[in-house]
């Protein structure tokens, strides 16, 4: 264990012990000191604490101080000036490995293809996950993606749950409910006043629909009323969980959590949402079990497919806690990743015009230019290959994840000439990557044909491009989350044309912030100028 966690382990008792001297203090009224204060007070002690260097053993590697990355995390900092301003430089020195804090002490960065390849394609025996990679027990993010999933578990459970899983996504592809979803979709948009839509907001409302029909049946209807109790349950709990100072002051969320009212209601409403999944796995096994079903294979949820999947298997299964775990990241997976990268293509269309104009082009070519709404076909998404290209850029410009879940190394390494002791963690930075100016001709340039075959993306050594992962570990739903894609965005691109306003934030740069939590993060909306073609 390095000096780092024994750290975190002495802070959490100092801090434990200074907050029971505080309650004592409040509950006697006393007014010597104010929870404000309390607050204040196990902040800095928590600051002056994590200003240290790593471990002497990862000290020959370039890092970036605990003080600076709080910094840029509390300024809400977006993750494009935090990666040009420290992380660059950082990985000109190491080649494209450095250290940098988390929440649980030091991980070592990779942002190198070959180190990439390295991580990614050995057996898992070599780089085991870490044994927490989302939060601390008890915390929001921990309650909500902690349990015991297929992003979670390793060894015999994760090949257990994956055996379960995969037939699940195969046979799952359920692009009439996509398609449908997008027609509820324009109606929505039809009904705005004017021509200016939140994109963010839209898509956002879409995808939860989306996963809920498709991952276990449940209609949150946040198309049709997106202030129902349970899209202000799920939206809330999602709020909460990137809100820094819970993050890193966890005993906050925690064992001090009816100190904030607030925060102690977002516990509550994720309370409630679980329930609601553990009542909806409950039915869905009854059903199963009877055979009821009344919709086609490619059409049928997740979580029944799930279902009939373990009991296909000779003592494979999955516990409820486990379902509904493979649920919770389900949601991650599906909802805020999707709704971005959504936003984020169309955004790229509005600022290069004439990319959107030859996406629309093959959308009309492959589904027809008649003035009415046409759904694809599985068949006809296959062809759309330069909208294809333009997801993919997409995901490189703007990757909704940061960076993949915490791994082990087991042996001493060496790694793209850096020396990698036993026992660190390390991780993929995704971000980096895929901005590494060593890899990407003008990575800051939104560029698709850098997926046309033998192009850039093909021509490089190592694993370049990676936001679903790669090798044994890459995301269960890639296929299903670009054929998702592909429908909505061919759909729309037959139904409207779009622009950005002269006034947007956006004209520059995308806000794009969550540094701390490693997932996209936005604070403003994402608006754009829709005008119909039909």
């Amino acid at each position: 264990m390095f000096a780092t966690e024994h750290l975190v382990q002495n802070l959490n008792t100092n801090i434990d012990a200074l907050l029971k001297i505080v309650s004592k203090t409040i509950t006697r009224k006393a007014g010597i000191i104010t929870l404000s204060s309390a607050i204040a007070l196990a902040f800095l002690y928590s600051t002056i604490q994590k200003f240290i260097q790593p471990s002497k053993k990862l000290r020959h590697l370039p890092f970036i101080s605990y003080l600076t990355f709080l910094r840029y995390v509390f300024k809400d900092a977006l993750l494009e000036a935090y990666s040009k301003e420290q992380i660059l430089p950082l990985m000109k020195r190491s080649n494209g490995v450095y250290v940098r804090p988390t929440v649980q002490g030091w991980s070592v960065m990779f942002a190198n293809p070959v180190a990439v390849k390295q991580l990614l394609l050995k057996p898992e025996s070599s780089f085991p996950k870490a044994l927490s990679n989302v939060g601390l027990p008890g915390t929001l993010i921990n309650k909500f993606i902690g349990g015991p999933s297929i992003l979670s578990v390793s060894g015999p459970d994760w090949k257990r749950h994956r055996k379960i899983a995969n037939p699940a996504f195969q046979r799952s592809m359920p692009i009439t409910t996509f398609g449908e979803l997008t027609i509820k979709m324009f109606e929505v948009i039809n009904k705005e006043p004017g021509d200016t839509i939140d994109v963010l907001d839209l898509f956002e409302r879409w995808t939860l629909d989306a996963i809920g029909i498709t991952g276990f049946d449940f209609d949150f209807n946040a198309l049709g009323d997106k202030h129902n109790k349970w899209v202000d349950y799920y939206d809330s709990v999602k709020g909460g969980m990137s809100n820094p100072f819970f993050i890193f002051f966890y005993q906050f969320d925690t064992k001090y959590v009816h100190l904030f009212k607030k925060r102690k209601e977002l516990h509550e409403k994720l309370d409630k949402f679980l329930s609601n999944l553990d009542d909806i796995i409950n039915q869905k096994r009854e059903l199963v079990r009877h055979n009821i079903s009344k919709t086609t294979d490619s059409e049928r949820d997740l979580l029944t497919l799930m279902i009939e999947s373990e009991m296909n298997e000779e003592g494979d299964k999955m516990s409820n806690e486990e379902l509904r775990s493979n649920l919770c990241i389900f949601f991650l997976a599906g909802h805020d990743t999707t709704a971005n990268t959504l936003a984020f293509a169309l955004y790229e269309l509005a600022m290069n015009p004439e990319l959107q104009e030859k996406a629309r082009e093959e959308a009309i070519r492959v589904l027809g230019d008649s003035p009415a709404d046409a759904i694809p076909t599985l068949e006809q998404t296959k062809e759309l290959n330069f909208l294809n290209m333009v997801i993919k850029e997409t995901l490189r410009r703007h990757p909704p994840v940061y960076n993949i879940t915490s791994r082990v190394v087991l042996e001493d390494m060496d790694i793209v000439g850096n020396f990698i002791p036993k026992g660190s963690e390390v991780t993929v930075d995704i971000y980096n990557l895929h901005h590494n100016p060593e890899v990407w001709t003008d990575p800051y340039k939104f560029n698709p044909d850098r997926f046309l075959p033998g192009g850039e993306a093909d021509s490089k050594e190592g694993i370049v491009w990676a936001p679903f992962s790669n090798g044994g570990r890459q995301c269960i739903g890639m296929n299903f989350s670009l054929a998702e894609q592909r429908v909505v965005l061919s759909m729309l691109l037959r139904k409207y044309t779009w622009s950005l306003p002269e006034n947007s934030p956006h004209k520059k740069v995308l806000q794009k912030k969550g540094i701390a939590w490693g997932l996209v993060i936005m604070s403003d909306k994402l608006d754009l100028i829709f005008k119909k073609r039909y």
